[in-house]
């Protein structure tokens, strides 16, 4: 009776032990996520109450963001690990409410990602023509001059009509202005975007969902019908405790 009783709550102890592991992976994967999200943030236009790249007609753009001519002006990639093999974690399962907003905000870096590769191979693909504009946009000095000179506290880009171009120049500087805007108008989008997979749209979602299932995580319980087999297990100890006594007639 000893036995069988011993046997139950070893079994038990090892449901509850293997279920407070995966209680606590599934934890360290969301402190992960957490982490790499924070990361992505900084890209997906920060934190509230940042509304991201509005919607603006294309004259707008012209005007507010002529830094966006300059093929100098570059965005660098980041690693998410844990998020681009989220569903190669043992654990995905359990992420299942959430699962698709995290494969949603995967795909949106994708998009960004893949935007950029061909961005840059586009600024850089000539690089006879990058640096005949560059030094369009950029202050002429000599190396005394340059010596000579202190760091500016803040960098002036002048607008592009206000320089003479070439046909080939114009052509160049245009294209550059019109992929940043598919980057940042499209791929990044901001809160009035169309698409919801934008950066700014299937960041924010993701986060959202991510917070509210840390908030409800907890271990997985023991299910309903243990607390039976918990009584006939306390039973068969305690018959076989009694037995022990009479054996040895002290009942």
């Amino acid at each position: 009776m000893w036995a069988a009783s011993g046997a139950w709550y070893t079994y038990v102890a090892a449901v509850v032990a293997s279920r407070q592991q995966t209680y606590e992976g599934i934890l360290s994967l969301i402190i992960g996520l957490e982490a790499e999200l924070t990361l992505v943030s900084q890209w997906a236009c920060g934190e509230e109450p940042s509304q991201g790249y509005l919607v603006r007609t294309r004259l707008q753009l012209v005007k507010e963001h002529p830094d966006r001519f300059n093929p100098s002006r570059m965005v660098f990639k980041f690693n998410t690990p844990r998020l681009n093999n989220v569903t190669n974690s043992p654990y995905v399962g359990a992420l299942g409410p959430i699962i698709r907003q995290l494969i949603m905000l995967n795909h949106s870096i994708s998009q960004l990602f893949d935007s950029l590769e061909r961005y840059q191979a586009f600024v850089m693909g000539d690089v006879l023509m990058y640096q005949s504009v560059m030094e369009k946009f950029a202050p002429k000095s000599s190396p005394t001059e340059l010596a000579s000179s202190t760091t500016p506290t803040t960098i002036t880009v002048p607008y592009p009509y206000q320089i003479e171009w070439t046909h080939e120049q114009q052509a160049y500087i245009n294209t550059i202005f019109l992929m940043n805007e598919g980057i940042h108008q499209g791929v990044i989008g901001g809160a009035d975007s169309p698409h919801e997979e934008c950066l700014y749209k299937a960041f924010r979602t993701a986060r959202k969902v991510l917070q509210e299932f840390k908030q409800v995580l907890k271990r997985e319980p023991l299910p309903d019908w243990f607390t039976f087999l918990h009584i006939v297990a306390g039973a068969l100890a305690w018959v076989g405790f009694w037995q022990l006594m009479r054996w040895f007639e002290i009942w």
